[in-house]
């Protein structure tokens, strides 16, 4: 496997920037290309590298914040036409500055997203999608749920059809003729970025690559009737999720390899076997957000590289470049060149007028600090953030970016979360006492180290305990002030979208009948589940799947207007929706009908369900615990050769034990209140409370035995 050697060139800082805000201009006669990206400030710029300095060749003036750049052309023609978004206004501009076009669409909501192809304009807000031709609307589509991207097939001629495809926040990708649905297919998480697979959508012309938010990449081939799935990369890593795709054959191999950049920092490169599957042959981690990346050559002829845009605007590329010289080779005596030495110049005396001018604003602030009529205006700052929970853990990440960097970082929750440990982190934490009777139940401070712009926190919330997370984000810059953002955390916050659901298993129903409107209805729902799209979604009858993300439990929701019907094998989901539910009903003075129908063999299913994952934990718990000890062992009698098989392996990985324990160290506990909750729910629907022998249910659990525990529930 071929193993790639890059470095990393900075070329220049411009304002924080959106996702696929920069690009590269196509190369004329082998010249170096050209950047062109657009950030928060509404500045559209293009630029060249000269020895390794930006040179503008032209920028436009500061506007509303850009929020997508891309490239376009006539038919079979060279794309060098520059577009770029704003609100609800698309304006192109020539490679030379020039700009062409200015067109105000009858959006409603922020253009999020744009594709360009031919005389076709195609634009998406959070719901609405419009395609314009020649200035003129031709296509409307309202979506159920919020678009993150949209990308255009290549058009075969001049007057071919086009074909939309929108990616959509309920793990669905839908393709489009004019305002209709072809017909739309599910993917392995939320869609977050789409690109044509080897820049011109493979051999078939439909290929299409997309990346999720919770860090999946996969590639279909997008036929007339139905996709056709080729191959999808799973998140082993548990890295970011993806933010840019793109094709470049940086490995010189003949064949275009796959870029992907995340939105933790990390960028890959993925090469192709000779089965065409994909593999890794590079990996570069940075602390900043990508939100653009392209391949191509802008700083030195000849040497191909990877030409990234980050959140806070860093433009760089990871070069084929070799920097580093062979010490041996180097001569007794160093010589600066002419260049090198006007180039330090130039910095040293930026550097100097940068110290006076703070010197002299700090100067002039202070000043003003005794004058009892002047007025102190703090400094915002933007942050970019996003809390979202991953299946492979059932837990939840908080993202937090800034265009500064971060002081701390104060957690406020009025609810019971576990705090996970994460890798990325290099923070110190601080855990503070909390009064339940102020509404606070965790108080941590993460204290950052120097000059960190992004903080990853990993949390894992109790189904059942909703109520809202507070993030103090405060920066370093002076005079210092801070950002509250807030997070909601649903009753069932562990369940995720899906499309397909085991209709075998037995289940519990729980009907909901009475005077209530289907937005009412749908605004509960929002209230009560993750993913459940803001907005209703325009039929008479709604049906949606949920998984468990902790236990792999089903939950199964139909309503409409004046009747909700809930199904789901674990009785303690529908005992919480059901009390959620009513809650919400009584404070909006609706009297609710409620029917409950219940099953023994569901509790018993859920049990089994829960089994192997407490055998698992409860051996991985045994394991850890025995590490210290056959390590002193060893020591002692200097090899593990006298040791049985079972406890070698615990040896030999021991360091995987400890880190996987380390990573849910309550895992336990977790599960065994979450038999708890089975246990008190399932006769609570019968009439009984037997929180009085929850007691001896614990006892069950210290002494745990499936047959057991399955004969106390039967018993009880």
């Amino acid at each position: 496997m071929l193993q790639l050697q890059l470095n990393r060139v900075d070329y220049c800082q411009v304002g924080t920037t959106n996702a696929k805000c920069m690009k590269l201009m196509p190369s004329v006669q082998k010249e170096l290309q050209r950047v062109v990206v657009g950030d928060s400030s509404g500045v559209v710029q293009l630029f060249a590298i000269k020895q390794k300095e930006p040179v503008n060749i032209f920028k436009s003036l500061p506007s509303k914040r850009i929020t997508r750049v891309e490239l376009a052309g006539k038919f079979n023609d060279v794309y060098d036409r520059i577009f770029a978004s704003s609100l609800s206004t698309v304006t192109g501009y020539s490679k030379k500055g020039k700009q062409f076009f200015s067109y105000e669409t009858n959006m409603t909501e922020p253009i999020r997203s744009m594709s360009v192809m031919g005389d076709n304009l195609c634009i998406t807000g959070s719901y609405v999608y419009n395609c314009y031709k020649n200035s003129q609307e031709s296509a409307y589509y309202l979506c159920p749920d919020k678009i993150n991207d949209v990308i255009c097939l290549p058009l075969t001629s001049a007057d071919s059809k086009l074909i939309p495809i929108l990616a959509c926040n309920d793990r669905t990708l839908r393709v489009l003729d004019d305002s209709i649905v072809l017909y739309e297919t599910e993917v392995a998480g939320p869609p977050s970025t789409l690109a044509l697979h080897n820049r011109d959508a493979g051999l078939s012309g439909n290929e299409i690559v997309y990346g999720t938010s919770d860090g999946k990449v996969g590639l279909l081939e997008m036929n007339a009737d139905e996709p056709l799935p080729k191959w999808e990369l799973a998140n082993d890593r548990r890295l970011g999720g993806i933010s840019c795709l793109d094709s470049y054959d940086i490995t010189s191999d003949g064949i275009l390899d796959l870029l992907v950049g995340r939105e933790d920092g990390t960028i890959e490169v993925y090469g192709y076997d000779s089965m065409d599957n994909p593999e890794l042959r590079y990996t570069y981690n940075g602390n900043e957000g990508i939100t653009s990346i392209q391949g191509g050559c802008i700083g030195t002829p000849g040497y191909d590289e990877i030409v990234v845009s980050t959140y806070n605007g860093w433009i760089f590329g990871l070069t084929s470049e070799s920097f580093n010289k062979e010490l041996n080779a180097l001569p007794a005596t160093l010589s600066v060149d002419k260049d090198s030495s006007a180039k330090m110049n130039k910095l040293k005396s930026e550097l100097d007028k940068l110290q006076s001018q703070v010197v002299k604003m700090r100067n002039v602030y202070q000043s003003t600090l005794t004058n009892p009529n002047s007025l102190s205006q703090l400094k915002t700052f933007q942050i970019n953030n996003r809390f979202e929970l991953n299946r492979d853990d059932a837990s939840y990440t908080l993202s937090i970016e800034a265009e500064v960097p971060i002081d701390n970082v104060l957690l406020q929750c009025d609810v019971p979360i576990d705090l996970l440990d994460s890798e990325k982190n290099s923070c110190v934490v601080s855990y503070s006492e909390c009064d339940e009777n102020d509404g606070n139940f965790v108080l941590v401070t993460y204290r950052c180290q120097a000059n960190t712009t992004r903080l990853d926190i990993k949390i894992r919330t109790i189904e059942g305990q909703y109520g809202m997370l507070q993030a103090y984000v405060t920066s370093r810059i002076q005079p210092k002030n801070c950002l509250v953002k807030q997070y909601v955390i649903k009753p069932l916050s562990l369940h995720q979208r899906t499309h397909l659901i085991d209709d075998k298993r037995p289940i519990n129903k729980l009907k909901l009948s009475g005077n209530f409107s289907l937005a009412e209805i749908h605004s509960w729902l929002y209230y009560s589940i993750p993913e459940i799209p803001e907005k209703v979604p325009a039929e008479n009858e709604i049906k949606f799947y949920f998984i468990n993300t902790f236990l792999g439990s089903q939950l199964e929701i139909n309503y409409k207007q004046n009747e909700a019907i809930f199904k789901s094998e674990n009785v303690s989901t529908i005992s919480i929706l059901k009390d959620v539910l009513s809650k919400k009903a009584t404070d909006k003075k609706v009297v609710l009908n409620i029917d409950l129908e219940t099953t023994p063999e569901s509790t018993l299913y859920t049990l089994k369900c829960i089994h192997p994952m407490i055998d698992y934990h409860m051996l991985l718990a045994k394991k850890v615990h025995l590490i210290d000890a056959l390590k002193e062992l060893a020591v002692n009698e200097n090899n593990s050769n006298f040791l049985t098989p079972e406890y070698q392996e615990i040896l030999e990985n021991a360091e995987r034990y400890k880190e996987e324990y380390k990573r849910s160290p309550s895992h336990l506990e977790r599960l065994y209140g979450m038999i708890t909750d089975l246990y008190i729910d399932k006769f609570k629907f019968i009439g009984q409370n037997v929180k009085n022998k929850v007691s001896l249910l614990v006892e069950k659990l210290d002494n745990y035995e499936l047959d057991e525990l399955i004969k106390f529930f039967q018993n009880s």
